[in-house]
């Protein structure tokens, strides 16, 4: 009895207890992950004046790396619910994609440079779904939706829409943008050190965490598509990724194009998106945390749909840095969408599967058909089509939000994940 008392006592007395050195280290793992990915959209003015390219292949250089995501998020998923070591398999996804991303540096043709983005897809794609399985698991109940928004969506919008863009197209600016594709293997290899130092093979800490350290795999993927809220987070995490990966791809090339700003100009207004993505990227999942999944998910995922289209329709960078960093309040509805609300919808022991479903098959459509079907479409009517076609994206990842049955332990009861039929 004494054992199973005192873990539970630790962490709520000490701030750096192991929950919160996790929650640490992997906001940092999937920072890097979206920054990794997303540098070749804001140094897509270089490459695309560089190597010759069209908007049709801009936007398959963004579906090559969707297309392996979506397949290896799946693959990935389920693998991370049966490997021994989930360290060893995060630490060799970490060393194989910075190695990839890397070697783009090298490219002479469109060609090269799809193959990478190939690789890169097929060994970032499980970091998603392990990362986000394992912290549902080692978190506290009423941290769930906090910690899991926090790694994810305040990660991806601090590394992939702040950072990224104000240093990769400095580097690019400075020197050229190869040199910003050669920086990123040093953070890549620092990241996988500290995860083969600080993360430990899950461990209960909860009772229900028990079930995701010794998952059940028999009848898991029926299991998992016949759960109304996993099947709606597919359809919703789908259009949402329609939404972001129009905007992140054929953004930037609105403003430097059409707009006629400079790489500079351009980085701070998708700056200020990454910062607003950072800063509601854990407030909505914590307001969620309070008020309910599907009401946070049907607001704030309605202000999506007005980022796009500021776009168009503001011409002044200060104005449009406001309106973006505002709207970007609705990037927290992916993140529900993509982790919190399938893991705390099923049993633990397919949390790996039921996160990895929304993740592959959101890439596949939002990440992969989008930007290739949207690059032909910009090419054809003008690139506001593209911010168009983002905004239904959002606006269909709202829609379907209504029909969620509510999942937050807060307002269903109990502290325990709710299995929701």
């Amino acid at each position: 009895m004494t054992t199973a008392t005192a873990p539970t006592k630790t962490p709520r007395q000490s701030f750096w207890s192991y929950e919160n050195k996790l929650v640490t280290v992997f906001f940092f793992a999937v920072g890097l992950v979206f920054f990794d990915r997303l540098i070749i959209n804001f140094l897509m003015p270089f490459i695309q004046a560089d190597l010759g390219l069209n908007n049709a292949q801009v936007g398959q250089l963004a579906g090559a790396a969707a297309l392996t995501w979506s397949i290896a998020s799946i693959v990935g998923g389920r693998l991370s619910d049966r490997v021994k070591s989930k360290r060893l398999y995060l630490v060799v996804l970490l060393v194989a994609f910075s190695l990839a991303s890397f070697l783009q540096g090298f490219v002479g043709t469109f060609v090269h440079l799809i193959i990478l983005r190939l690789m890169m897809g097929m060994f970032e794609g499980p970091t998603i779904p392990v990362t986000q399985s394992v912290l549902a698991m080692e978190s506290s109940p009423h941290r769930r939706g906090f910690n899991l928004g926090f790694t994810m969506n305040t990660a991806n919008g601090l590394f992939g829409g702040v950072l990224a863009p104000v240093i990769i197209v400095a580097l690019a600016t400075i020197f050229d943008w190869r040199t910003a594709f050669f920086f990123t293997i040093v953070p890549g290899l620092i990241m996988a050190f500290v995860i083969w130092k600080v993360m430990r093979e899950p461990q209960a800490v909860t009772s229900e965490a028990v079930d995701y350290a010794h998952p059940d795999h028999k009848g898991g993927l029926g299991e998992v598509l016949r759960n109304r809220n996993v099947v709606l987070s597919i359809i919703m995490f789908s259009g949402f990724m329609v939404y972001l990966i129009s905007l992140q791809v054929f953004g930037p090339l609105y403003l430097t194009n059409i707009r006629g700003w400079t790489a500079g100009s351009m980085s701070l207004i998708l700056a200020a998106f990454g910062v607003g993505t950072a800063i509601w990227g854990f407030v909505v999942p914590l307001i969620s945390d309070k008020i309910g999944r599907k009401p946070t998910a049907v607001v704030f995922g309605l202000l999506s749909t007005l980022a796009p289209i500021s776009f168009v329709y503001i011409a002044n960078p200060g104005l449009l840095g406001a309106a973006v960093f505002v709207f970007a309040a609705g990037m927290g509805v992916g993140g529900l969408a993509m982790s919190v609300i399938p893991a705390e919808s099923v049993r633990p022991a397919v949390a790996g599967l039921a996160v990895g479903l929304p993740v592959g098959i959101g890439e596949f459509v939002g990440g992969f058909l989008n930007p290739v079907i949207t690059g032909a479409v910009a090419d054809q009517y003008g690139l506001a089509s593209a911010l168009f076609i983002s905004s239904g994206g959002a606006l269909v990842a709202t829609f379907f939000a209504l029909f969620l049955k509510e999942s937050a332990p807060s307002k269903v009861g109990g502290t325990r994940a709710v299995v929701v039929p």
